[in-house]
């Protein structure tokens, strides 16, 4: 059950340095699990003009879980055409492309409110669906996303070729 003072809002270019903070979280986390693909970033862990291009970009946004004036997790939300082929027709789809929660607010339904706006962001703007893309690692986070109704459709795979 998530506190009653988390709102969930959308993001404000002054919050840059907070959202940045969320941001450092989850590369953290990334990196830890993945330092093969993932490295740290020489300064902010996104730039202003980045941050401010999602929050003001006509197909995304920034949504982001406001605990009485702290940032306890964030969801990045995009837009997305998905060309047609010869056997499948073309669709608009809302994707999450990042989705953090700071530690101290894990397990708290934080993760499921911001999912719950992503949803009526997607079915305000006629989308089709909602998608988002989960490490294998990260066995939390695909926990979470099954629990609010999301499902496997594709898998990704890789295997190292160069020495």
């Amino acid at each position: 059950m998530p506190p009653r003072s988390i709102i969930i809002r959308p993001a404000r270019p002054e919050e840059h340095a907070a959202l940045c903070i969320l941001f450092a979280e989850l590369d953290r986390f990334h990196r830890e699990a993945r330092p093969d693909v993932f490295v740290a970033p020489e300064g902010p862990a996104r730039s202003p003009e980045v941050i401010g291009g999602l929050i003001a970009g006509p197909d995304s946004a920034i949504l982001v879980a406001d605990d009485g004036g702290v940032l306890a997790g964030l969801a990045t939300l995009v837009e997305k055409t998905v060309p047609a082929n010869p056997v499948r027709p073309e669709r608009r789809i809302a994707e999450i492309d990042n989705l953090v929660v700071m530690p101290g607010h894990r397990r708290r339904g934080v993760a499921g409110l911001l999912l719950r706006r992503a949803e009526d962001w997607a079915r305000g703007r006629g989308l089709a669906s909602l998608e988002l893309g989960v490490w294998e690692f990260n066995a939390g986070a695909v926990a979470c996303y099954e629990a609010a109704g999301f499902a496997p459709t594709t898998r990704r795979m890789s295997k190292a070729v160069a020495p």
